[in-house]
Formats: structure tokens, C-alpha cells, sequence
């Protein structure tokens, strides 16, 4: 039996375990109307206290993943979203901006002179910046949680509630005039603090994608920079390398 190594600390053990089989569904090991293993085989599988698995069982019914009585057994009753043919998660956000299918909550403003410290150091600072700090989720599921800078000449153009709606960058294409804007992206794959775990109802020990983002105006100054964390399981890049293969 595998190991999961299941430690007291700042995520409670149940919490812990929570993430472990809401991963389980949402990747599809266990699928609709399955039936998932008894309380004693979950005690059993990562040798934790009956009572933890029960919290952890009992927190997924909660968030309707999970439909649980007493004396039958539990079943998964969340259903996988259907999927565009085309990729939905990739770095500039190629899924579907409608209210049915794109939301986006824990919105946070601040106003800065300055951009701070950034890996992407091109382009020069144009301040002031407003930082909107926010969760992007599909169907109800988090992807991506983010914080984004954009000049605040440039976010009094948004329309008004823009970017609960749309891509920042997106709003940041169309008010940017002349439309001669630049942009380059740094990808990484790391692991998650426990914060952005939480946001995006991830394990602490899964990996994510972490991008940064810089996108230039005419004149050079940065219009948008940029820090976004995905699920690294929902995130998806395709690029043509033909170019690459001629050199």
C-alpha cells in the first residue's frame, strides 16, 4: 500500500485526506455513481483514525462531490464538465468567457507607485498599477488563481465589472491604443504554497504551472504584469515548433 504521508500541521489530517480523494474524483479514478471504498478500508489505506476519514467524507458531501447516508454506501455524484474541443486552460486563457461557464471570485484591489520585483524585467515602469488579485474557475472548478498588475489608466477603460467576466489580459488587449502591444511569458512548474492548495482545492504536494507575464505598449512601458498559478493538471500550452526543427 502506497504511502501518503499524512502529517499533523497547519492543514488539519482530515483536510489533508479531503484533498487526497477530491483529486480522485476530479481526475477521474473514481467517476459518477461510483461507489467509494467503506470508512474502514479508507482507515485502513492511509492509517488514519476513523473519525478523520469520516470529517474528510463528510466535508466532500458537502461541496456535493460525495452522497453519503447513514447505512449505505457512499457514492461519487459529481460529473466531470464537458470540455471544449479546444484547448480551455492555456497561458493566455483560451476558454469561453460566459457566465455559465467562466466565473471568477476573491477579487482584491490595491494601488502601487511601482511594480515590484519581477523575474520579467523588460519593459519600464509607467505607474500607478492597480493589483487585482483573484480565483478563475470553470463550471464551478478552480483553475487558476493569479496577481495581476495593470496601469490604472489602463483599468479605468475596463468596462465597468470587466474583469469579473474576462481575461484581464483580454481587456488589456482591446484598451491599449494604438493596439502595437507586445508580451513574453516565463513558465515554471513548482509546487503549491499552501494558500494557492487551498484556492485551487489542490494537495500541497501536487504540482502547478506558474507563469509570469509582461505585456509592453508602444512606447515599451509595461501595460500588465503579472503572476498566475495553474493546476497543472488543467493547463495546457500547443505550439507550433516547426520554426525550431529548420534552425
Amino acid at each position: 500500500m502506497p504511502s501518503h504521508n499524512l502529517k499533523q500541521g497547519p492543514v488539519t489530517l482530515y483536510a489533508q485526506l479531503a484533498n487526497i480523494l477530491r483529486d480522485r474524483i476530479h481526475t477521474g479514478v473514481w467517476r459518477q455513481d461510483d461507489p467509494v471504498p467503506t470508512l474502514d478500508e479508507l482507515t485502513e489505506e492511509f492509517s488514519l483514525a476513523r473519525v478523520t476519514v469520516r470529517q474528510a467524507i463528510q466535508l466532500l458531501v458537502q461541496e456535493g462531490l460525495l452522497s453519503s447516508h447513514r447505512g449505505k454506501r457512499t457514492y461519487v455524484t459529481w460529473k466531470a464538465p464537458e470540455m471544449s474541443d479546444q484547448p480551455i486552460f492555456s497561458s493566455i486563457g483560451s476558454i469561453d468567457d460566459t457566465p455559465e461557464t467562466y466565473t471568477v471570485d476573491r477579487l482584491e484591489y490595491d494601488e502601487f507607485d511601482q511594480l515590484p520585483p519581477r523575474l520579467l524585467e523588460e519593459g519600464l515602469d509607467a505607474g500607478p498599477y492597480v493589483r487585482i488579485r483573484k480565483r478563475d474557475l470553470y463550471k464551478g472548478i478552480p483553475y487558476a488563481c493569479s496577481e495581476t498588475y495593470v496601469r490604472l489608466a489602463l483599468y479605468r477603460q475596463f468596462p465597468p465589472g470587466g474583469e469579473t467576466v474576462s481575461k484581464i489580459t483580454r481587456l488589456v488587449r482591446d484598451a491599449t491604443r494604438p493596439r502595437q502591444i507586445t508580451g513574453s511569458e516565463l513558465i515554471r512548474v513548482s509546487m503549491p504554497t499552501e494558500d494557492e492548495s487551498q484556492q485551487l482545492q489542490c494537495l500541497q504536494t501536487a504540482p502547478v504551472a506558474r507563469i509570469s507575464r509582461v505585456l509592453l505598449d508602444a512606447d515599451k512601458t509595461v501595460a500588465l504584469f503579472g503572476n498566475y498559478t495553474y493546476r497543472e493538471r488543467e493547463f495546457c500550452l500547443t505550439r507550433d515548433i516547426t520554426g525550431l526543427l529548420r534552425e
